[in-house]
């Protein structure tokens, strides 16, 4: 009756979970071939930490499995991707054929993954939702011991190899269970896992251990459990053959002066006399090592006796028993572990992506793992002031090593974290610094008479047409400090060169020193010393002597920004910026001297003043080349005064005149040489003839 109840549930859970997801999730159905088997989402289900997962059944740590998903025949169009996870690698793409989608996957470290699941990105047109389907590994983990013998004794510890094909599946706990018959741990010796029982009691006992497991299996009744089938063993226990007394304390820490005896109680026995001092050593035969003293004070009610124990070395109770003595003769057996005082000897950090270091700085708002080293950790009670201590790993906590993963709160206001043992300071601490880690240089900007470029998205030279009046470098301290993602202080040096279009050097300027502090947006800004922060802007017409706008065209000004690697460890960067002061066009009074031209003036029929050298003077407008960089185009174009046959000294005088006229000459493409040999042609007015005219003709250009 049961088990129909649990079925029926079941499948009315089914049904509720993908009816509520229809819309959003195609994925009707999912099969899994793992391990020689099929599993499907409709059959294989299990709801934990108040999720439905499929599970399925794996071998290997990298299992390979097949996967087939089925839709519904009614499903509108949808394209169908499966997204990328840690968790898994995809060897065969996902492939979908009308109603159903197949793919293989291999898996990773499946019994430590936690919260496997497939994810799938659904596109129907232009809308776009996630399909998850979680996933349960099960491994049918098994584990036991196999003892040489079933007698134990009492007192005496023995150690058996847990044997298990699937080790790292098994949850051990490496702390005494207490009160029964036979008491039993967990311990680890590289990669054998073993069994500590410790017997309390006379007579045939049965033991029974259970084991949780990080990824279950399915029990006989075809059930998930996240148990290992217990591990069921008689053994018989005998009296040894010295009296075993039990200390009250299982574990001692000798205090700083050795001399100082500490209280204990012992069980009482009718051979162990008051008053008396005996010698407890590490073996029964005499010459053994003196561990500790133990003096006994008086009886109790309680059956037990009152001693003042002195340790003189460490022991462990893995080592051995320890022998109650009197002289060099055995008379009682104890153990217990005499282990040094909790000492932090090392701290290291892990930041994520990198490899230990030791260290005892941490930063605002990071989560770091933490490795503590040194004595007695594994008595500890570790707590860290003002910081949030997420996780704390005790699968690696032993006597010399503790694990944490801590998180500095972003608002942290004090400069030192201290370590505590059971609310008492250790000694040790951490250190916080604020962040000092060079940005990228998108927090500056250039503005170039109103015009805003930022620097960050600069990539090739600049081309300025207009006047610059001012050249202003801009600092969006908000930058610095967005969100969780801290710089803090900015430390730049800025290098200014000034060029002519020819190439001639203008002027240099360096500003060697330049701090840039987060904004009072920034969590952290209250704990930036401000007192070399610089908040303004950088007008660079108040420290260059010839100012920006005074510049001719085409000049050149190249600034430098790059971090001081010497405040960042050596790191950094630099980004250099090239402005050019472009113009399309050049202005000037031009003097030259057309010579062998063609005249035709009006009223005439052919041309006149072939061979005569003239002098023209003309305001004449120039032209830049498109893409290059002063470079003018090959014709100019002008207007002013030519004197025909202006150099005609014989005493035919009938060809010279004055003439106002419009010229446009075409220049060689040298024409930066000296002296250039233009052709000129234009129209005209004659002053002296009062005639319009036609020109053409060569001529000579000597540019000073």
């Amino acid at each position: 009756m049961k088990r129909t109840i649990t079925t029926w549930l079941s499948f009315l859970l089914s049904i509720i979970f993908f009816g509520a997801q229809a819309q959003g999730n195609p994925i009707r159905n999912m099969t899994l071939k793992s391990n020689g088997k099929l599993y499907s989402s409709q059959q294989h289900r299990y709801v934990y930490l108040d999720e439905e997962y499929t599970y399925f059944e794996y071998d290997e740590e990298d299992e390979v499995v097949s996967v087939t998903l089925y839709f519904d025949e009614s499903e509108e169009a949808f394209e169908l991707e499966l997204l990328p996870s840690g968790d898994f690698s995809l060897i065969d793409s996902l492939v979908r054929v009308q109603d159903f989608a197949q793919f293989k996957v291999r898996f990773n470290q499946l019994t430590n993954t936690q919260f496997l699941a497939f994810t799938f990105r659904v596109t129907r047109g232009k809308a776009v939702s996630l399909a998850k389907i979680p996933l349960l590994p099960v491994s049918q983990t098994y584990a036991t011991i196999y003892p040489a013998s079933n007698e134990l004794y009492i007192g005496e510890e023995k150690v058996f190899e847990l044997v298990s094909n699937n080790p790292q599946n098994l949850a051990l706990d490496n702390r005494w269970t207490e009160g029964l018959p036979i008491n039993y741990r967990f311990s680890s010796e590289g990669s054998q896992n073993l069994l500590h029982i410790l017997p309390t009691e006379l007579d045939r006992n049965p033991i029974r251990i259970t084991i949780p497991l990080r990824k279950p299996r399915i029990d006989e009744d075809g059930k998930l459990s996240f148990e290992l089938k217990p591990i069921n063993y008689d053994f018989v226990v005998r009296e040894g053959r010295l009296v075993f007394l039990q200390l009250d304390k299982q574990e001692i820490t000798p205090n700083d002066d050795k001399t100082e005896p500490v209280l204990v109680q012992i069980d009482n026995h009718r051979m162990l006399r008051i008053g008396k001092t005996y010698r407890i050593e590490n073996r029964e035969e005499a010459g053994g090592a003196l561990i500790a003293e133990l003096f006994t004070k008086t009886r109790l009610n309680n059956d037990k006796v009152l001693c003042e124990l002195r340790p003189y070395a460490y022991h462990y109770k893995s080592d051995g028993y320890l022998y109650i003595k009197d002289g060099d003769a055995g008379q009682f057996i104890t153990n217990v572990d005499i282990t040094p005082k909790t000492t932090i000897t090392k701290i290291s950090v892990q930041r994520e992506g990198k490899s230990w270091e030791e260290s005892n700085v941490l930063y605002p708002g990071e989560t770091v793992n933490v490795k503590l080293e040194g004595q007695g950790l594994h008595k500890s009670k570790i707590s860290f002031q003002g910081v949030n201590n997420l996780q704390y790993d005790s699968l690696i906590r032993n006597e010399n090593l503790s694990l944490f993963e801590l998180k500095v709160p972003l608002t942290i206001g004090s400069s030192t974290i201290e370590i505590y043992n059971f609310n008492q300071p250790t000694g040790k601490s951490f250190t916080v610094k604020e962040y000092q880690r060079p940005r990228t240089f998108d927090f500056i900007n250039l503005d170039l008479a109103g015009n805003k470029i930022n620097v960050g998205s600069i990539d090739k030279p600049i081309y300025f047409g207009e006047n610059l009046t001012d050249l202003v470098i801009q600092f969006d301290r908000n930058k610095l400090d967005e969100g969780n993602m801290l710089f803090g202080k900015q430390f730049l040096s800025i290098d200014v060169k000034v060029s002519s279009k020819s190439g001639n050097l203008i002027e240099l300027y360096r500003m060697d020193r330049i701090v840039i502090c987060p904004s009072e947006k920034s969590p952290r800004s209250a704990f930036y010393g401000s007192d070399d922060c610089r908040s303004g802007s950088i007008n660079l017409n108040e420290y260059l002597s010839k100012k920006t706008s005074d510049l001719e065209e085409w000049s050149k000004i190249e600034i430098e920004i790059a971090h001081l690697t010497s405040e960042y460890g050596g790191k950094g960067a630099k980004k250099r910026i090239v402005i050019y002061l472009q113009r399309d066009f050049n202005f000037d009074i031009d003097v030259s001297f057309p010579t062998g031209l063609l005249i035709f003036k009006s009223g005439t029929k052919d041309f006149t003043n072939f061979g005569g050298v003239s002098f023209a003077m003309l305001a004449q407008f120039s032209f830049y080349q498109p893409g290059k960089i002063a470079k003018y185009q090959p014709f100019k174009v002008g207007a002013g005064f030519i004197a025909i046959d202006a150099f005609n000294f014989s005493a035919d005088k009938s060809r010279q005149d004055i003439g106002l006229v419009v010229i446009g000459s075409l220049y060689p493409m040298t024409s930066d040489r000296k002296l250039t040999f233009p052709l000129y042609t234009g129209l005209g007015y004659l002053l002296i003839e009062g005639k319009p005219f036609f020109l053409i003709g060569p001529g000579i250009r000597v540019r000073l």
